[in-house]
């Protein structure tokens, strides 16, 4: 069942295509096309995960949870291999196994703090925050309700561990401060 606010947020969001929307609790979060910075970090952690993994950018994110008022769009979202090949339009937040978000100098507490509850909600079970303005990255595991028990702080240069289904240690090297 589709929400008055989504239907006004997909209006919105097909009037202005050169601008990244998303929609959290009713209020649409707009911001202008990506940086090159920006989109140099997503390729970076994007690339080392697509041998094995369904890697997306940009793709709408649902869960009932969110009750029609919360529409997200990771700058990577990785599910199950057996994806690969579907040309889904909106991709159920609970198939996926991890997002990523590199973090906007604009509005940087919708990735440090309102999708870090949004995702937790969905049962996500690993959120990573690309943080240039800081140079670090975040890693969130163990989702539970609006939370999650664990975190890993690393500074750029240094891996990134995540666990099970994964077992790898993401390279951060090719990371950079804005």
């Amino acid at each position: 069942m589709q929400t008055e606010e989504m239907r006004r947020f997909e209006q919105l969001d097909a009037a202005f295509p050169d601008y990244h929307a998303e929609m959290i609790d009713g209020e649409v979060c707009l911001s202008t096309v990506v940086t090159s910075a920006h989109g140099n970090m997503v390729l970076t952690i994007a690339s080392q995960l697509l041998a094995k993994w369904f890697v997306m950018t940009e793709v709408d994110t649902v869960y009932d949870g969110w009750h029609g008022k919360t529409l997200l769009r990771p700058d990577v979202s990785v599910a199950d291999p057996s994806y690969r090949g579907t040309q889904l339009k909106q991709f159920p937040a609970d198939e996926v196994l991890l997002t990523v978000e590199v973090v906007s100098e604009s509005n940087p507490e919708n990735d440090t703090d309102k999708k870090v509850k949004k995702y937790a909600r969905a049962g996500i079970a690993y959120y990573l925050i690309v943080n240039p303005i800081e140079g670090k990255c975040l890693l969130y595991s163990l989702p539970e309700g609006e939370h999650y028990r664990a975190s890993l702080e690393t500074d750029f240069g240094k891996p990134v561990p995540i666990g099970e289904p994964f077992d790898l240690a993401l390279d951060t090297t090719a990371l950079y401060t804005y």
